[in-house]
């Protein structure tokens, strides 16, 4: 079998039906469908089994209780039989002819890694590319560094639904249940060691993902722990920093990144309708005593992208979380004001 399609699943009963429908519309007919219920407490595992029973040589499913994104994707890898692994969130959508062009480019190059672009279910013209580079290039481990650049320094390459990884590459092994909490940039976090190891990748430079914008998933839902995903995620980060011979200016720039996604969870808090200012405070004194987070503060200053993210830095940095709490909450009133 040359694919396992892997949907992790948990409360989709609206898209989840669409979603198996795009996978078993494929002209290209190899592959199984693996889907682990991460505990749905709607309709989504009745309509999954539904159609695990209508497709009994296609379709597998699982049922688990909920433990997170992470673990659900450890037991989908666990279960896959193909020889190569590709992603679909259950509330999206394949073209029809993903697997056949996917199969085609692997017959012919026998690639480790093939990455490819995505684009938005409600707006078809805003197609996503993850690398600046021709349709089918391919990339020797030599060269990868272009890749690595992607990951760590943008946002655009760290989507494991726009990757096709051959199975014996990945870290099926390696026990993730001290990971249950990283909820935030999971993909990153599972992409980097399979990177790492990929020595041949090749890239087409088109779309054949189409992403459904759901304002509740967990992407898009604002948690009071995004900071400890994002802890664990920059932890990583700097490992494959060290490994992958970055430069100085270049791991500023990482660390540029860490930075803001700490204003991320600080202004997630302050927003958060269950947490107060006494929270707040408490949960800014947690962040500046977090060991594992010094290498930011330690070297030189941090170079934010926006404007009221920097000064929101600056007043952390500062200890001023008082004026930090009133001033996020400033400024998201006058942006629901002039929404």
């Amino acid at each position: 079998m040359l694919f396992s399609v892997l949907i992790p699943l948990y409360n989709a009963e609206k898209y989840i039906g669409e979603c198996i429908d795009s996978v078993l519309a494929q002209t290209y007919k190899d592959f199984e469908i693996v889907i682990v219920d991460d505990g749905s407490t709607d309709r989504s595992s009745e309509i999954a089994d539904k159609y695990a029973k209508d497709y009994s040589d296609n379709i597998r499913v699982k049922h688990k209780e909920k433990t997170g994104v992470v673990l659900t994707r450890r037991r989908l890898l666990q279960e896959a039989k193909g020889e190569y692994i590709v992603w679909i969130d259950s509330d999206d959508i394949y073209k029809p002819d993903y697997l056949s062009d996917l199969s085609e480019e692997i017959n012919k190059n026998q690639p480790d890694v093939i990455i490819s672009n995505y684009e938005f279910l409600d707006d078809s013209k805003k197609v996503v590319c993850s690398l600046d580079l021709p349709d089918k290039s391919i990339i020797q481990k030599d060269d990868k560094h272009i890749i690595f650049e992607k990951m760590l320094l943008g946002r655009n390459m760290n989507e494991l639904v726009t990757k096709c990884i051959r199975r014996e590459i990945i870290d099926i092994n390696v026990d993730y249940s001290g990971f249950m909490h990283v909820r935030m940039g999971d993909d990153l976090f599972c992409l980097l060691p399979i990177f790492d190891v990929a020595e041949r990748i090749e890239y087409l430079d088109r779309s054949y993902y189409l992403y459904r914008v759901v304002t509740s998933s967990i992407t898009h839902t604002e948690t009071y722990s995004r900071y400890y995903s994002y802890r664990t995620i920059f932890e990583r980060e700097l490992y494959y920093l060290s490994k992958w011979n970055f430069t100085p200016e270049e791991t500023a720039k990482v660390k540029d990144k860490f930075a803001n996604r700490i204003v991320d969870s600080l202004v997630s808090c302050a927003n958060s309708k269950n947490k107060k200012l006494k929270d707040f405070i408490e949960f800014a004194n947690d962040v500046m005593k977090d060991e594992e987070a010094k290498p930011i503060y330690s070297d030189s200053e941090r170079k934010l992208p926006s404007k009221p993210y920097q000064r929101f830095y600056n007043l952390f940095i500062k200890k001023r979380y008082k004026t930090l709490y009133f001033s996020i909450k400033l400024i998201s009133t006058i942006s629901k004001i002039k929404h």
